[in-house]
């Protein structure tokens, strides 16, 4: 290493490395005693008014007008910038064209008469150049003799000879160019040759080659001396066919990235090197297929370090070649000492998370055997070992997997004509939930369909890898898979059996969920099950979208080659995360962190509105629920609902007698009234306005309707005209002011004349305009009708959920359903004109009163607030793809406009597979929790409040575990990282006397080990302010440095970061959000995650475990039921939100992690009930991100009587 990076290192030391001490043996390392966690705010993604901040949703109000556009460029700049093709075809396509002809000549050397090189060298008679390199910076003509002495060097150039006419193609073997291998000068003074027919397969075509062999004293093997000089040979005895190390670098790399086949690379090859048909070409595709394969191979075992191995090639274990992921638990790598005595309320942060499903689309058809194809490394890697695997499956041949809760295509498919004529189905996976990766071993094949024994062998295969206490695994079908997990534990192959003391908990993934329609399936749901975070469960899902285009390649392949190529495949995806992590984990923790920001705050809104007593009352229920082990038969189901619903003819009732109760209203008239019945009478008024204006919309043509509405409006004329007459004693100056400002246009609809109430004068004329005390009264009006429409608002909701619940259970066929909906119609009505009201209301307050406090509670009321607190946010549709409008195209905007008030949709989303569910960012509608919206006691007795209650605090219980999780996968990654670069350090380099080789050893271990410290370095400087990247805080730094703290932070104003700002979402998710598609045959898809990468993605996510029967477990492994938790705190105090409070964070403890290289399973389970006082992990830095009126729930626990054969990690 330099002495530059020795600074460097010595340097960062603090936070990255400790200095290099004398090693312990072959596996002992160091690392820094301390870690610094990433920077946390309280308040990251809150507004300062005491709002949540939705950077996608934020738009100009009432208060907040829309900001200027920016003055771009001119009109030409950003026509090129915008359609580029269009400039191009114009203006320059001729003379592009005419280039291209130009090259067809001889362009700047068409008047050359005597080679260059010739006049150079002082020939005496300089030849004639005829001859032109295509692969040379400079095509000059040079002569045959010229051409040949300068591609000595670069003997697989495309050369081109000029015929007096035309230029057309040669060969460097034609013009007499050899190629002689052993010598660095090129010249043997016992030069063999080569086969005759020798071609060379290169990045431009296919080439035929004279060879030389080196046949002197010093002489290597044929195929050896081929490899010295960059060119792969297809045999060894004598070769005919060779691949340059450039093309299988570059159809390596293809073929990973584009899944492309290799026939389709050869067929490229082919076309460069004729096009015409006019030559015989000869098919070099067996042989490029098979030096393919062992070039994949033996990339995979030269970064799996066997090379190092004086043990040889031949001992590799099980395993051992794979990527691995950096943040899952590993003992001794990552974990700190007492990691498996931590308490009941820390152990999730050591729990591995995992995911496991089938993917259909790599099916094999019958195409060779595995005695012509036996593959070069099955089980070296991702795929399980052969022999166990199959001999396991043939002993449970018969066994019958039937499933009594879904009907998904997958185990369909087991026993149908989807399986003839095919060797296997498709592949199933055990991957890690929490890092999208490929885990060792873990993958195998299905001969029928998605058996539990294929995936039971799976996960028993990777289980014999880790030691840690806790896993949860998520599997769609997890309700039917676990219920006799414990029986078929037993059947396992020797050496595949997983501890007693090990804790398997059972999950269904979040999209998957919605599937299983069976009762009480909450205690298998991601968004309750404590300790899981945000983890979806989909993430396998995501995986089998990038790999299902490899199924076209692998389907015709042997046996052998295919596990070959889809263990290559899956390295490549698994390297591909691993350089990812910083990104992935810098995006994970900023949108953790605004989340849970956002939905503690929603949840102590909420928690606000309801009497502390229910509080206390559903937190017990919560808690006893959580604490109860699966299958939770006794507790209560906090979270579900009876069905309590409201009739048709309830409703009908209801409406009818409104609408009476209205119309009877609007026959009063007052004369001689006070000020304030004047003013009650003006808002009828205006309200009558609103009813006539929404008729008038949707009245068509025919003359009875148009009839009805002309009465109508003769009336509401009548009322006005004797309002006004009153108006002009308590507003004298009116007239004279409507003469000096005449800028209304008359009109003859009464709907649209202006009332002129003292809201609608400026507040500089009010005083002239209106008597004393008028404008106060109205306010005070306005702030009851305000109140008084957000109150219909909430009923409005609350009876549309429940004819929505009564339509979904009780209503079929056709008719009933029109005339259901018809009804739901009527209160979607009702909710739109209540909304114009509450706006027109506020509109007129503001105008009174300006701005104020007032606001926090009357907030601005938008389309997406009127919703159910069941309901999620709807979908944001985006502006679509930019470009996509025809230049000449008018585009309507008026048909969002044309309904009064506020254009809403009551009725229940349609949400596409890619929108998710949105239950994770769901949070509860301003219109619940302010604006005086406190639960009536019937309200409080409802089962539906009691449930969203309790959903917005698994929400928030989620929220916060994510935050926790997310900074302990990044100590673990940063350790893992020094740890492998350490690893490398320590290869044992086997003893040769070649020394070029030992060199070459150490060099690539060296390079490998700065490898790792340098994506440690990165990682660590990116997770040192991850929040300081988002565009959030930008803003509010900008705010705080102007000295403009009253300002909303409108993300859309800082438009020169906008690109840098979504920098880090465009990573390794995207790979998992482009492609999202469900491979193992049925509709379901990952969760909502507009992350793009997707992440991709992200949702909320609890893991739930179930618990064997006890009656058949064997007594001697029994175990005594932990001690009960100590009370936690409230869950939430009854309070209002405090914006001004932080996260706590001390100072770290000192964590010295001391690799355990053979892991003994004595020395991991000699604590089976830890004490969390006698724990040095209790005061681990990731628990200080917790509240501390905070307490995460033990979950329950399914015991697996079944001793470990513990391989090291």
């Amino acid at each position: 290493m330099t002495v530059a990076r020795e600074e460097r290192l010595t340097r960062n030391s603090r936070t990255t490395m400790a200095p290099r001490v004398a090693l312990r043996g072959d596996t002992a390392w160091h690392m820094s005693s301390t870690w610094e966690e990433p920077r946390d705010d309280g308040v990251f993604g809150l507004e300062p008014n005491g709002v949540w901040l939705d950077e996608d949703a934020v738009g100009p109000t009432e208060e907040q007008p829309k900001k200027q556009k920016r003055k771009g460029k001119g009109k030409g700049e950003r026509l090129v910038s915008k359609r580029p093709n269009l400039i191009w075809k114009n203006m320059h396509r001729s003379v592009y064209l005419d280039e291209l002809l130009r090259w067809e000549g001889r362009g700047d050397h068409r008047g050359q008469s005597q080679c260059g090189d010739c006049i150079q060298r002082k020939v005496q008679d300089p030849s004639r150049p005829k001859y032109r390199c295509l692969d040379c910076f400079v095509p000059d003509l040079v002569c045959k003799e010229c051409c040949v002495r300068r591609h000595r060097l670069h003997p697989f150039h495309v050369i081109e000879e000029w015929n007096d006419s035309f230029f057309s193609r040669v060969q460097l073997k034609d013009l007499g160019l050899t190629i002689q291998l052993g010598h660095t000068s090129l010249h043997c003074i016992n030069s063999q040759p080569g086969h005759a027919h020798f071609k060379v397969l290169h990045t431009n075509g296919i080439h035929d080659v004279a060879i030389l062999y080196c046949g002197c004293e010093r002489a290597l093997p044929h195929h050896v001396q081929l490899l010295r000089r960059g060119l792969y040979p297809s045999s060894q005895k004598i070769p005919k066919t060779c691949t340059s190390f450039t093309l299988l670098r570059l159809l390596h790399a293809l073929a990973l990235c584009s899944k492309a086949s290799t026939y389709d690379f050869h067929r490229t090859l082919q076309t460069l090197t004729d096009n015409t048909g006019l030559k015989k070409s000869v098919s070099k595709y067996r042989p490029l297929v098979r030096m393919a394969i062992q070039w994949r191979h033996l990339k995979l075992l030269k970064r799996g370090g066997r090379g190092h191995c004086s043990q040889g090639v031949e001992q590799t274990k099980e395993g051992e070649l794979v990527v691995p992921c950096l943040t899952c638990p590993r003992p001794g790598v990552n974990l700190p000492d007492g990691w498996d005595r931590a308490s009941e309320g820390q152990r999730f942060l050591y729990q591995l998370i995992l995911c496991m499903d089938a993917n259909f689309r790599l099916k094999n058809q019958l195409v060779s055997s595995y005695s012509s194809d036996p593959g070069l490394g099955i089980g070296w890697a991702y795929m399980v070992p052969r022999p166990t695997y199959e001999e396991y499956l043939k002993s449970l041949a018969s066994a019958q997997d039937v499933s009594t809760c879904v009907g998904f295509s997958a185990l369909a498919k087991a026993n149908t004509k989807f399986s003839r004529g095919l060797r296997y189905t498709g592949v199933g996976a055990v991957t890690c939930a929490r890092s999208e990766m490929f885990l060792p071993c873990a993958v195998g094949n299905l001969q029928r369909g998605e058996k539990y024994a294929n995936m039971d062998f799976l996960v028993a295969s990777y289980i014999r890898f880790i030691c840690v206490l806790f896993i949860l695994i998520s599997y769609d079908i997890a309700c039917q898979w676990i219920i006799n997990i414990g029986k078929r534990m037993k059947g396992w192959p020797q050496g595949y059996q997983v501890p007693s003391t090990t804790e398997i908990r059972p999950a269904i993934p979040k999209m998957h969920e919605t599937a299983h329609m069976r009762e009480n399936h909450e205690r298998l749901s991601l968004h309750y099950l404590p300790g899981v975070g945000l983890t979806d469960g989909e993430s396998i899902e995501r995986i089998w979208a990038g790999h299902n285009a490899l199924g076209n390649a692998t389907k015709t392949m042997g046996p052998g080659t295919r596990h070959d190529v889809l263990d290559d495949h899956f390295g490549f995806w698994n390297w591909q995360k691993y350089v990812g992590t910083g990104k992935t984990l810098t995006k994970k923790f900023r949108e953790a962190v605004k989340l849970r920001n956002n939905q503690v705050e929603a949840h102590e809104g909420f928690t606000a509105t309801i009497s502390e007593e229910r509080v206390k009352q559903w937190e017990a229920m919560c808690k006893a629920w959580d604490q109860e082990p699966y299958p939770k038969s006794k507790s209560k189901n906090p979270f579900y609902v009876e069905s309590s619903s409201m009739s048709e003819a309830e409703v009908r009732k209801e409406l009818a007698e409104e609408e009476n109760a209205r119309l009877k209203a609007g026959e009063v008239a007052r004369h001689a009234t006070s000020a304030s019945t004047f003013l009650v009478l003006g808002l009828e008024l205006e309200e009558e306005q609103r009813h006539i204006a929404s008729i008038t919309k949707k009245t068509s043509t025919t003359a009875t309707q148009q009839g009805s509405l002309i009465e109508q409006r003769n009336q509401f004329r009548k009322k006005l005209t004797a309002w006004e007459q009153i108006r002009g004693i308590y507003m004298p100056g009116l007239l004279q002011y409507c003469t000096d400002n005449p800028t209304i246009v008359p009109t003859d609809n009464p709907e649209d004349q202006p009332l002129w109430l003292p809201s609608s004068i400026p507040a500089d004329k009010r005083h002239v305009v209106c008597v004393a005390g008028l404008p106060t009264m109205e306010e005070k009006l306005r702030t009851a009708q305000c109140y008084d429409a957000l109150d219909t608002i909430r009923r409005t909701l609350n009876m549309k959920a429940r004819m929505i619940q009564f339509k979904n259970a009780n209503i079929r066929g056709q008719r009933d359903g029109t005339r259901s909906r018809a009804i739901i119609d009527r209160v979607q009505d009702r909710a739109r004109f209540t909304s114009a009201r509450y706006t027109a209301a506020r509109t007129a307050k503001l105008a009174l009163a300006g701005p104020g406090p007032w606001e926090g509670d009357l907030q601005v009321l938008r389309a997406e607030d009127i919703r159910m607190y069941t309901d999620p946010e709807r979908v944001r549709q985006g502006p679509g793809r930019p470009g996509t409008i025809e230049a000449d195209a008018v585009v309507d905007m008026s048909a969002s406009e044309s309904a009064p008030g506020i254009t809403i949709n009551l009725l229940p989303e349609e949400r596409s597979r890619r929108d998710g569910t949105g239950e994770t960012r769901r949070t509860v509608s301003w219109i619940w929790v302010k604006g005086q919206a406190s639960h009536a006691a019937g309200d409080e007795n409802d089962d539906l409040l009691r449930s969203e209650w309790s959903k917005s605090r698994a929400r928030v219980a989620r929220a916060v575990e994510e935050v926790a999780l997310v900074k302990e996968e990044m100590r673990r990654a940063g350790i893992t990282l020094l740890w492998r670069a350490q690893l490398w350090r320590n290869r044992d380099s086997r003893e040769s006397g070649d020394k070029a080789l030992l060199e070459g050893l150490q060099a690539y271990a060296e390079e490998q080990a700065v490898l790792q410290e340098s994506l440690q370095e990165r990682f660590i400087a990116m997770w040192k302010d991850p929040l300081a990247n988002s565009a959030t805080e930008k803003k509010k730094n900008k705010d705080a440095s102007n000295g403009s703290n009253d300002n909303r932070m409108d993300v859309d104003n800082d438009d020169d970061n906008d690109d840098n700002d979504n920098d880090d979402d465009n990573d390794n998710d995207d790979d998992d959000d482009n492609n999202n598609d469900d491979d193992d045959g049925d509709d379901e898809d990952d969760d909502d995650d507009n992350d793009d990468e997707d992440e991709e993605d992200c949702d909320d996510d609890d893991d739930e475990e179930e618990e064997e029967t006890p009656a058949s477990l064997p007594n001697n492994d029994r175990r005594a039921p932990p001690p009960p938790a100590p009370a936690p705190p409230p869950f939430f105090p009854n309070r209002r939100p405090n914006l001004t409070r932080t996260i706590p964070d001390p100072t770290p403890p000192k964590i010295a992690p001391v690799l355990r290289h053979n892991c003994k399973q004595p020395a991991l389970h000699r604590h089976p009930n830890p004490d969390p006082n006698k724990s040095q992990y209790a005061s681990h830095p990731a628990r200080a991100i917790l509240p501390t009126n905070f307490y995460i729930y033990p979950a329950p626990t399914i015991l697996v009587p079944m001793p470990i054969h513990c391989i090291s990690p």
